[in-house]
C-alpha cells in the first residue's frame, strides 16, 4: 500500500514537521544578508526581465519518489486535494517538467536515460530548469557523454552532434543536421542544454549557453545580486529538494509557455513567488512559501496556502508572504 504517483510527487517532500512561519521586515534592503543562499543560485539569472526555475535536487530523492517520476506520464494531473493548493501543485508540476526534459528532449541525443545509475558511468546530483535552460549537474564523464553525443544515428529520431567549441571548461557539441537549433555544453561537473524549441523566437541558444555558463562562473552577474526580492525569496523558501521560483516577467500561467503556473488567486500582481518541499521519509512532507504581493487579502491567502496540509502556518508582514506546511502519509490516503 503506497500513495497514489502524483501523491508521492506532489508530496515528495518528507521531513520532520517544522511548520514555524518565517516573517521579514516590510521593506527589502540590499543589505540583507544573502550568504547562505543554496548553491544552485549561482546558475540563476534574469533573463528578459524575468526568471523561472525548477531545482530537483536528484541525488537525495527518496527511491520511491524517483520510482514514481519514472513510471508518470508527462500529462498526469494533479490529484484535486492538492490541484488548489500554491505550495504543492507548482512544485508537482515543476519536478514532472524537469524530469521530461531529461528523458524526452536529450533522447534524441542518446541522453534520456541520463538519470538511470545503471545507464550510466556519469552520476546526477540536480536537475534544473532556468529560464528554459536545462542543466545537470553532478560527477560527469566528459568521454562518455562525448561518445554518445557524437555516436552515428542508429535510428531516425536520433541527432549526431560535433564537439565545435569551448566555453571555459566546457566543451560545446552543436548538431550535425543544420536544421537542428540546439546546443549542449560538457565539463566534469555539468551538462547545460538549450534548445531554440524551448526558446523565444529571436533567442539564439549559443547566447543563451555562454550567459548560463557565465553566471555560474561568476562573470555575469546573478539573479540574487541584481534583485532584492529574488534574493529574499531564495533565502527565505528556497532550500529543498524540490523547488520553483518565477520572478517578473516570468510569472505566467503554464498554459502560457510557463513550465509551471503560480498564478493562483491572490498572487496574480505578485513580483514574485518560490515554493518549495524537501524528502526524509515516505510518510511526511514539509514545505515553505515565500512571495511578494502587493496589497495582499490576508484573509484569502490564510485560507489558500496549504490548505491541503496537515499543520500549517501563514505570515504576512504588508507586502511579504511566507508560510510553512506538514503533510503526513498524504493525509492518511494510501491506494494500491
Amino acid at each position: 500500500m503506497t500513495p497514489s504517483r502524483r501523491d508521492v510527487l506532489a508530496l515528495v517532500g518528507a521531513t520532520t514537521a517544522a511548520t514555524a512561519g518565517v516573517a521579514g521586515s516590510a521593506t527589502i534592503s540590499a543589505q540583507e544578508d544573502t550568504d547562505d543562499l543554496p548553491a544552485y543560485s549561482q546558475w540563476l539569472t534574469i533573463e528578459d526581465g524575468g526568471l523561472e526555475f525548477v531545482v530537483l535536487d536528484w541525488a537525495d530523492l527518496e527511491d520511491e519518489a524517483q520510482r514514481e517520476l519514472e513510471e508518470a506520464g508527462p500529462d498526469e494531473a494533479v490529484p484535486a486535494e492538492y490541484e488548489a493548493d500554491p505550495m504543492v501543485a507548482p512544485v508537482s508540476n515543476g519536478m514532472l517538467a524537469a524530469y521530461f526534459t531529461v528523458g524526452l528532449d536529450l533522447a534524441q541525443y542518446r541522453l534520456g536515460r541520463l538519470v538511470d545509475e545503471a545507464a550510466f558511468e556519469s552520476t546526477v546530483e540536480e536537475l534544473l530548469l532556468v529560464n528554459d535552460v536545462l542543466i545537470v549537474t553532478g560527477a560527469i564523464d566528459p568521454a562518455e557523454i562525448d561518445d554518445e553525443l557524437t555516436a552515428e544515428p542508429a535510428a531516425d529520431f536520433l541527432r549526431q552532434m560535433e564537439r565545435t567549441d569551448e566555453i571555459g571548461d566546457y566543451d560545446v557539441y552543436t548538431p550535425i543536421d543544420e536544421a537542428a537549433d540546439a546546443v549542449i555544453a560538457v565539463s566534469s561537473d555539468a551538462i547545460v542544454f538549450v534548445d531554440s524549441d524551448a526558446l523565444e523566437d529571436d533567442t539564439d541558444p549559443m547566447a543563451r549557453l555562454e550567459t548560463t555558463i557565465a553566471v555560474t562562473a561568476g562573470d555575469v552577474d546573478r539573479a540574487t545580486e541584481v534583485s532584492d526580492v529574488v534574493a529574499w525569496l531564495v533565502e527565505t523558501a528556497g532550500d529543498g529538494d524540490a523547488v520553483v521560483g518565477q520572478y517578473g516577467d516570468r510569472i505566467v500561467a503554464d498554459a502560457n509557455g510557463g513550465v509551471t503556473d503560480v498564478r493562483f488567486e491572490g498572487f496574480e500582481d505578485a513580483d514574485g513567488v518560490i515554493t518549495s518541499f524537501t524528502a526524509e521519509d515516505a510518510e511526511t512532507g514539509t514545505g515553505e512559501f515565500a512571495a511578494i504581493v502587493d496589497d495582499p487579502d490576508e484573509d484569502e491567502l490564510e485560507a489558500l496556502l496549504g490548505s491541503s496540509a496537515d499543520e500549517r502556518s501563514v505570515d504576512i508582514d504588508e507586502n511579504r508572504v511566507t508560510a510553512a506546511g506538514t503533510w503526513r502519509e498524504v493525509n492518511g490516503t494510501v491506494t494500491e
